[in-house]
């Protein structure tokens, strides 16, 4: 483990902390402020937005300016996404609330390159060891996060005012981290090729269709439980506590989804994914109280894991290393682009069709793609067969 990795996994710590706290309480602020219930989520898609907006200019901004301004750049977003809450809050602005969210949405699009500052600070052996350090940071956050906003709650006479405060601290606390962590230089020497549809093979669209629809689904389901909770009368400290036990589930398994991944496969353990993240869904429909909530959403986040790690390994499986980077850097803006969709449609199918319905939606399209991966895994087998 080197410096670098130890000081990069607690900012990371940081940050998912300070997503924590939003993802527990965003949906249910913005049907406070909102106008309209069914624009709940529109906070939620401007955050998705601003990270899929940024994902593309990202290798660019870091190749111009080094990973050190990038993410100090990141944080103070963060921490001013965090103060236009606040300040929505005591004003009732429902349009402050959603400009907040897009700032935090470029924090998140910053951090998201975490992880691979810390790669490129070690020998290429301890790569892996370095990225592991940095996630186990979310792993952290699962636990601290929504304690932070459950207990900062009602710190001030209007509630979720201490929630974000606390998100801007936990952002501000980054900045003198991020300005002493030694970070080596971007490497900027790779000329990427252009980029054609036609050199998308089979692994590639698997691995972009896994991560995508992961991505997605459980984006679904995770922003419209704290609304269906609300619904069922359940309090927002309960809402944090089933987003706790979700991001464990998105986080923790990634111990040993490595070691499974290399035993069994990247595709196996994203098809095995998906399987879970049906499960998780199935169980979502076995009622409303706090303990079915809780298992669901733990289930729908292990799931998630397995499709997201499974669908990126298949990506760094890609042969050639300018191709290899272009689908990475485009698998992030689709999966971000999608997630923005489903962010700011989510508050509206909630309140036209329901929670239930919501969960046929994701159980359906989870259907369609794992059916979708198994029929091209027989063709591609047929076709290695007639060759």
């Amino acid at each position: 483990m080197s410096y670098t990795s130890l000081i990069l996994g607690l900012c990371q710590f940081l940050f998912m902390a300070a997503v924590a706290v939003g993802l527990a309480f965003n949906a249910l602020v913005g049907k406070v402020l909102a106008p309209s219930a069914s624009m709940a989520t529109l906070p939620l898609f401007f955050m998705m937005g601003g990270t899929a907006a940024l994902t593309l200019s990202m290798p660019r901004i870091l190749a111009q300016f080094g990973y050190r301004k990038a993410f100090i750049a990141g944080a103070f977003m963060g921490a001013m996404g965090a103060a236009c809450a606040v300040l929505a809050i005591a004003s009732h602005s429902f349009s402050l609330f959603c400009l907040a969210g897009a700032f935090m949405g470029l924090y998140q699009a910053s951090a998201m390159y975490y992880r691979f500052a810390a790669a490129d600070a070690v020998s290429a052996e301890h790569k892996s060891t370095a990225i592991a350090w940095v996630l186990n940071g979310g792993i952290l956050a699962a636990l601290a996060g929504p304690m932070i906003g459950s207990h900062s709650l009602h710190f001030f006479s209007a509630d979720y005012l201490g929630s974000y405060t606390a998100t801007a601290i936990l952002a501000l606390v980054a900045l003198p981290l991020l300005a002493c962590v030694p970070l080596p230089p971007r490497n900027t020497a790779m000329t990427l090729p252009a980029f054609s549809f036609q050199s998308i093979k089979f692994q590639a669209f698997c691995a972009m269709l896994f991560c995508t629809s992961g991505y997605a689904m459980m984006g679904m389901v995770m922003i419209a439980s704290p609304l269906a909770m609300s619904g069922c009368g359940y309090h927002p400290q309960d809402a944090a506590s089933v987003i706790q036990w979700h991001l464990l589930g998105m986080f923790a398994p990634s111990l040993i989804t490595g070691k499974l991944i290399a035993r069994f496969g990247a595709q196996k353990i994203a098809l095995t994914g998906t399987a879970i993240l049906l499960t998780g869904c199935a169980l979502a429909l076995m009622g409303t109280t706090l303990n079915v909530f809780h298992f669901s959403l733990l289930t729908v986040g292990i799931g998630w894991n397995f499709m997201y790690m499974g669908g990126s390994t298949l990506l760094t499986q890609i042969a050639d290393i300018g191709l290899r980077s272009r689908l990475q850097s485009i698998n992030e803006f689709v999966t971000f682009s999608f997630i923005t969709f489903i962010s700011g449609l989510t508050g509206w199918l909630y309140e036209s069709l329901g929670w239930q319905a919501i969960i046929y939606i994701a159980l359906t399209l989870l259907l369609t793609v794992m059916a979708t991966i198994l029929m091209g895994q027989y063709r591609q087998s047929q076709i290695a067969e007639i060759k």
